[in-house]
């Protein structure tokens, strides 16, 4: 039997401002038929004050965690600074101990799963873990881009992981192919010009329809599992193309949600707010997360309940 846990709460945040994709860019509405994304969310915030206004949502909710909390896992690809870290500066604004094990990933659309993988190995030694996730992709983006401009929306998310026992990460998948990142990526550049989010959305749809259920399939097979053992598959939100192609593929899994049609893609934070309204069900059942894009890479992990698995 492997590490136990359990997924307390999550909660979440998006950029203040709400883009209907049909008014803002109208001549770009045509692709809301493949993108399924009607409205898109910004914020003039950093992602680190996103970040804190997610994990104060929480930590207001759950108030012992603000002595409690042991782990903290930042990822972003939205850094606001080189240095110092930040987890410590997010350890900083929400006052969580000085004791702390704190840390960035710096990863996209697979960064939760990465994270969460991370830390059900962690949760046996840091009896509660968080993972703050934070992106503001548009403030990288030239808007004249109808690839990234109707796709990506600010937004941040924090998760509670505890050492109550009741999943266990059954199978879980890896990939990077470091090849790949010249189809979504940003320069570092001192020339604004230079400086935007570059995406080959062709590409990284080719890429995903590659990979993607070929680590499903390898993650269902490693936990000794069948599709329809599956209760719910939460996949990073990109766009409807890719989403109702990987739901064709999977169709015997019981529940395959969506949101993306009002939360756009938030990067590192489309699967936990995603998974927020699922949480009950979650911790009583099996799951399957799959992360990828940006990278390129993937993540995939099948949970289990023990006690369920245990009586089947």
């Amino acid at each position: 039997m492997g590490v136990r846990f359990a997924i307390e709460d999550i909660k979440f945040v998006l950029g203040e401002h709400a883009l209907v994709i049909r008014d803002e860019f109208p001549e770009f509405a045509k692709v809301i038929e493949k993108t399924g994304i009607e409205v898109v969310h910004e914020t003039k915030l950093t992602a680190i004050e996103l970040a804190n206004l997610a994990l104060e949502k929480l930590l207001d909710a759950h108030p012992n965690l603000r002595v409690d909390a042991s782990c903290l896992l930042y990822v972003s690809q939205s850094p606001d600074t080189y240095l110092p870290s930040g987890a410590c500066t997010l350890q900083n604004l929400s006052g969580l101990p000085t004791s702390i094990l704190a840390f960035d990933i710096g990863q996209g659309c697979s960064g939760f799963v990465q994270a969460f993988t991370v830390a059900a190995k962690l949760v046996s030694r840091f009896e509660n873990i968080l993972i703050v996730c934070a992106d503001t992709y548009r403030s990288k983006l030239n808007l004249n881009d109808r690839s990234t401009s109707t796709v990506f929306s600010d937004g941040a998310s924090a998760t509670w992981i505890s050492n109550r026992p009741k999943l266990e990460i059954l199978a879980e998948s890896h990939s990077t192919d470091g090849s790949g990142g010249k189809y979504l990526y940003q320069k570092i550049s001192k020339n604004e010009e230079n400086s935007y989010l570059v995406m080959s959305g062709a590409d990284v749809l080719l890429f995903t329809r590659r990979v993607v259920p070929r680590e499903i399939e390898s993650v269902l097979t490693n936990a000794g599992l069948s599709a329809s053992e599956v209760s719910y598959c939460f996949l990073h939100q990109a766009s409807k193309l890719v989403l109702d192609g990987l739901s064709n593929r999977f169709n015997g899994i019981k529940s395959i949600p969506t949101n993306i049609s009002q939360i756009g893609n938030t990067v590192s934070s489309s699967i936990p707010i995603l998974m927020s309204g699922y949480l009950e069900q979650v911790n009583e059942s099996v799951s399957v997360l799959s992360g990828f894009g940006v990278g390129l890479s993937t993540a995939t992990a099948v949970l289990g309940n023990t006690e369920l698995l245990a009586n089947c």
